[in-house]
């Protein structure tokens, strides 16, 4: 079988708007997309009845595995909107077809042995960029995502584990930041339901410190991507009593830091990601219902939040104006108490 996709969907488009809530984001993608000038190659035969089947069917064959891992991935992109259904079909017949969750597993452990060769290439990158495209569909669909973790913890080798050593990898190579974006939302995926059984697990396994990791070093797509999960972590009870807990007072304070760093030079440059400060407020508001967490945003609450430097951030987003009066509203808006409280 034969497939002609030229090219692969944008970054955005693969990762961040997969996640709910992220109409905010959006804005910024579609502008990006428009000027760029990037149009969208539509796959429609693939809409025939058994053309996903047989798609699925040819991953297979070793020969045309890279082929129609391509042309699965660039389908899921396009159908995920338009057409939702059918979109959670094909990530349920991914996760029950015959030997494809092995055959995906495969292709991350050969992207990882790669990454420790330090043989990859940007060929490498497409080809890992359209395995997790695959698995975010399974991720997606809320009758296999709690089995894709049951079924790998059962198997030991987790498959969203397996991602972590991606997620904090360092490469040169151009675009690999924007892998490490893709890996997360997979994560991102799975903790957007806020299902209680899944975010123990995120938290369990150390998720909150590798969204740490991007916040504080990441490109923004991986930072914003970061900041979904850390807020689904934050609106969970037990994810909130973890990260304000004593004992993880160095994610906590490292947290605060990080996003006090990013908020600093935003300011300095605030068309270059208003989605940023939209979602480090979103966490700021969430942190402070908690006595610890308020104690430290009360600490390390970058001057830009109290001075009016958004001001025009807030006037162009009303929903950033709203968020930072209701955050100021909170802490009392008293800058002597922020400059003499101790965390």
């Amino acid at each position: 079988m034969t497939y002609n996709i030229e090219e692969d969907g944008t970054w955005e488009e693969r990762s961040l708007n997969l996640l709910a809530e992220s109409d905010f984001n959006r804005q910024f993608s579609r502008e990006k997309d428009r000027k760029k000038g990037e149009g969208k190659l539509k796959t429609k035969w693939m809409i025939r009845p058994m053309a996903i089947p047989r798609v699925i069917l040819e991953l297979q064959d070793e020969s045309s595995r890279e082929t129609a891992l391509r042309c699965l991935s660039r389908f899921l992109i396009e159908i995920r909107e338009e057409n939702p259904r059918m979109y959670n079909d094909a990530g349920h017949m991914l996760y029950y077809s015959f030997g494809t969750m092995s055959i995906l597993l495969q292709e991350i452990l050969a992207f990882l042995r790669k990454m420790v060769e330090g043989s990859l290439k940007y060929r490498s990158i497409k080809r890992i960029a359209n395995v997790l495209t695959l698995i975010q569909s399974i991720a997606a669909n809320s009758a296999t995502r709690e089995k894709l973790i049951d079924f790998f913890l059962i198997n030991v080798a987790q498959v969203p584990i397996f991602l972590l050593p991606v997620i904090k990898f360092k490469s040169p190579l151009e675009d690999f930041d924007n892998i490490c974006a893709v890996a997360l939302s997979v994560i991102g995926i799975m903790c957007q339901a806020r299902e209680p059984k899944i975010i123990k697990w995120a938290v369990d396994n150390q998720i909150s410190e590798a969204c740490w990791s991007c916040t504080d070093t990441g490109n923004e797509l991986t930072r914003v991507i970061g900041m979904h999960i850390l807020e689904a972590i934050l609106r969970n009870e037990y994810g909130m009593s973890y990260i304000c807990s004593p004992m993880c007072d160095d994610l906590l304070t490292g947290l605060m830091k990080a996003w006090r760093e990013m908020i600093t030079i935003l300011a300095k440059n605030q068309d270059y990601s208003p989605r940023l400060v939209f979602h480090v407020l979103r966490c700021y508001m969430l942190l402070c219902v908690h006595d610890r967490g308020f104690s430290a945003v009360l600490s390390y609450l970058p001057d830009p939040m109290l001075d009016g430097t958004f001001i025009e951030s807030a006037e162009k987003f009303p929903i950033i104006g709203r968020l930072l009066d209701e955050l100021l509203m909170t802490i009392g808006g008293n800058v002597q108490q922020l400059q003499t409280h101790a965390f």
